[in-house]
Parts: C-alpha cells; sequence; structure tokens
C-alpha cells in the first residue's frame, strides 16, 4: 500500500542531496537570499501550473486556514531557506548533509514537545544519540572546539533549517488532514517566494544587518540576469526549483500525509548517504569525524524511527 510513497521518498532524498552541491554553485555567484527567491520563484510556477492543470487549490475561508498556510510559507519556506542557503554558504555539503540527517530526531522532538505526542524511552534514547552525532560533526572531532563551543557559524545555521523543516512537517501533517497536497504545497512555495525577494534585494544593497562575515562582491544585476555568462549557475537554481522544491515538496507532502511525519522523515536518512556517495564520486572522501557522526545520528534516528508510528488518516489526492 505504502510503496509509491517509499520510492517518492527515496527520490526526494536523492534531489535534496544533489541540492547541496547546487545550492553551493549558487551562492558563489547570487547572494544568498536572492538565489533562494529565484528557486521558490521556478517552484511556485511549476507547482501552480500543477495545481491549477490537476486542481485542489487549499481553502482559504476561515482566519485559521489562511494563518497555516502562513505559517507554512514562511517556517518552511522563508525561514528554512534563510538559514539553509546561509549554512551551505558558510559550510560544506557533506556537513550539511549529516546535519539534516538528524532531522527524523528534531522532527520527533518537536512532535513530542509541540504536540503532546506520547514518546516512549526509546524514543528518547534515539533522539539522544542523534543529538551525541550532531555533536560529533559540529566539533569536527575536535574536543577543544566541542568544549569551547567554537562551532562553525554555517553548521548552526543548517541546523536552524534542520529545526524550521521539523515544524513544517509537523504542522503540515495536521493541515493536511483538510487540505490538498499540491494546492497547500504551492501556496506555501508562493507565500515563500514572495518574502524572500525582500531579504534578498536587501542583501545584495549590503543593507542587511548582521552579513559582515558574506561576501558582498556581486556581479551587477544585468550580469546576473543573463543566462548566458551565468549559465551553470541558472541550470542550478532550475533544479533546485523545479526537482528540489517543487516535485521533493510535493512528493514529501504526500508522504508525510500517509505516513505521519516522525515515519517519512526516516527517509532523510538517505540524504547523507547520497550526498557521501556524490562527494566521492568528485575525488572528495569525507573525513573520519563525518563517517562515525553519520553512523551515530543514523544509529539514533534508526531508534527514534523503530518507535514511530504511521499516519492514521490518508487520502490519494
Amino acid at each position: 500500500m505504502y510503496t509509491g510513497f517509499y520510492i517518492r521518498l527515496a527520490a526526494t532524498a536523492f534531489f535534496w542531496s544533489i541540492a547541496f552541491y547546487s545550492v553551493t554553485a549558487v551562492v558563489q555567484v547570487f547572494p544568498v537570499y536572492l538565489g533562494a527567491f529565484f528557486r521558490f520563484l521556478f517552484a511556485s510556477i511549476f507547482l501552480s501550473l500543477l495545481t491549477a492543470f490537476y486542481g485542489g487549490w487549499p481553502s482559504l475561508r476561515t482566519t485559521r486556514e489562511r494563518l497555516d498556510l502562513l505559517f507554512l510559507g514562511i517556517v518552511g519556506v522563508l525561514f528554512y531557506n534563510l538559514c539553509f542557503f546561509l549554512g551551505i554558504k558558510l559550510s560544506d555539503p557533506v556537513t550539511g548533509s549529516l546535519i539534516v540527517a538528524a532531522n527524523p530526531a528534531v522532527t520527533a522532538l518537536v512532535s513530542s514537545v509541540w504536540k503532546k505526542e506520547h514518546s516512549s524511552l526509546s524514543r528518547w534514547l534515539g533522539i539522544a544519540l542523534s543529538f551525541l552525532g550532531l555533536l560529533l560533526v559540529f566539533s569536527q572531532g575536535s574536543w577543544k572546539v566541542l568544549t569551547g563551543l567554537e562551532f562553525r557559524p554555517g553548521d548552526l545555521f543548517i541546523f536552524g533549517a534542520s529545526i524550521c523543516w521539523a515544524f513544517y512537517s509537523v504542522k503540515g501533517r495536521e493541515v493536511l488532514t483538510t487540505q490538498p497536497v499540491l494546492g497547500t504545497t504551492t501556496v506555501a512555495c508562493i507565500i515563500g517566494a514572495v518574502l524572500l525577494l525582500g531579504p534578498g534585494l536587501l542583501e545584495y544593497a549590503g543593507l542587511l544587518p548582521g552579513f559582515d562575515a558574506v561576501d558582498r562582491d556581486y556581479p551587477s544585476l544585468t550580469e546576473l540576469m543573463n543566462p548566458v555568462q551565468y549559465w551553470f549557475e541558472w541550470l542550478n537554481l532550475i533544479y533546485l526549483g523545479f526537482f528540489a522544491s517543487g516535485v521533493a515538496f510535493l512528493f514529501w507532502y504526500q508522504g508525510v500525509r500517509a505516513l505521519g511525519a516522525p515515519r517519512a522523515s526516516v527517509f532523510i536518512n538517505l540524504v547523507p548517504v547520497f550526498t557521501m556517495m556524490l562527494s566521492i564520486g568528485m575525488g572528495t572522501w569525507p573525513h573520519l569525524y563525518q563517517w562515525i557522526g553519520a553512523s551515530v545520528v543514523l544509529l539514533g534516528v534508526y531508534i527514534t524511527s523503530r518507535s514511530a508510528t504511521p499516519a492514521t488518516t490518508y487520502n490519494k489526492d
């Protein structure tokens, strides 16, 4: 019954593993948040066409429905990408994917605390192990870094993105009991894209507070808009918009509604696996602390997921 959703969630993990490298390429040329805006501009166009064709726009009749969609757009798209793009610029793809791999444990923690879901002792053990693995990744295997809390800012931003995604998934599971998957995902992306434009332009103009650590030596807007001169970056943005956002978000929410957020989040385990394989394929072997950290995180996620239960409600649209 769930095989199709398993395949879609595995494909989502693969799309997201490539996204780490695509974002890395984009932020070498584009302002961080302007790049994020274009990603979700493309995603919004793609998903809007699908929604117009298949139907299923979400209801906006009540204040609660409007606030729910606004929450998904702000937390799942705006805040997530504010953290994710900057985190990748200041960190690296493999480390980023290892941090994201702890998302099932983060999601389980958010579900337990925010939605008061019952958690067994084994689930809490899995959460604790996942965070222990994260500390190893954050510290880069250095006791001095760990005790001095000298973590790389990029790693912390990516962890912030993981927290945003956990809230997005848990809230999304609740919203999708009454709203259609495709239309809800589309509206969330549109809201996020609109809200990302402002920070993108402010960053480009050097007016965004707290961005001293980010290189502002960007090409002119005229140069950036030239798809011939920067064809590789635009190709990556199109990939990020259509596949890593549009298709992946749609597949993700279908899986969340069918399986529940904690169980669907287990498929994020595949992201670091795919990312490490891509890294090796490009000739760069992950560090020892990354291998050990990944093992501890995935063990914790395995224990956490063993205590998760599938969703009890499902409809096929």
